[in-house]
């Protein structure tokens, strides 16, 4: 057996005993395998476990390595994790089914309206700066509630949850909790939150996808 799909194995058992020991159905809590940086002969393995819900960062990088993947298996999921440029709308709606990291209203314009019957992206998270951290992504706190109230002026758009990154370095429990309470003040269902190093946490604090790159690929080449 590859390390990857042992990896994956690990992963999965984690998550379950996680789910059950705060009581969430292990099945409510998706594990998006997150393959920036990793080239296809890594993602056979996890292909050939039977995995479909995977994770890339940039839109360049999803798009030359996972096109004939997807072409070749229907049933692939592909998030984007990362945060989204203008520039990238048009090829980012054509390849990924869903996008986690909307955090400015002019992205959610040029989504609406790059949208079309061909496209394969269906859902959105709102990403939330919970830290206040200035130079990391996303709404503010404190702003929150009025991007996502003005956000229901685009038709073609399905918001349905909230995601967020704590700083390094300090107990994310905090912040996930206080994301579980954003999310439901505003009657969003998913909240994307927990990595590697915290997923257990996050889970316990209501998680219903957790993004896992290198607990489950290894470490990555460092450029």
């Amino acid at each position: 057996m590859h390390f990857i799909q042992k990896n994956l194995i690990d992963i999965k058992e984690k998550i379950e005993r996680a789910s059950i020991k705060f009581n969430r159905d292990p099945d409510d809590v998706k594990l998006i395998v997150v393959t920036k940086k990793f080239d296809k002969e890594f993602i056979k393995p996890l292909l050939d476990s039977g995995h479909l819900l995977f994770g890339e960062n940039k839109v360049q990088e999803a798009k030359n390595k996972w096109e004939d993947i997807l072409n070749l298996n229907k049933g692939i999921e592909l998030h984007m994790v990362g945060g989204l440029q203008s520039n990238k709308i048009k090829d980012a709606v054509s390849i990924f089914t869903c996008i986690h990291s909307i955090d400015r209203p002019k992205t959610l314009e040029g989504i609406n309206k790059s949208l079309n019957e061909k496209s394969l992206l269906r859902d959105i998270f709102i990403q939330v700066n919970i830290s206040d951290e200035p130079t990391k992504g996303g709404v503010k706190v404190s702003e929150i509630d009025k991007f996502l109230d003005n956000g229901k002026i685009f038709d073609k758009i399905n918001i349905v949850g909230l995601m967020t990154m704590p700083p390094p370095n300090e107990e994310s429990s905090v912040y996930f909790a206080f994301l579980n309470k954003l999310a439901k003040k505003n009657k969003l269902k998913y909240l994307s939150m927990g990595m590697s190093n915290d997923f257990e946490t996050a889970i316990a604090l209501g998680a219903t996808h957790i993004r896992v790159g290198e607990a489950i690929m290894g470490p990555r080449v460092k450029n």
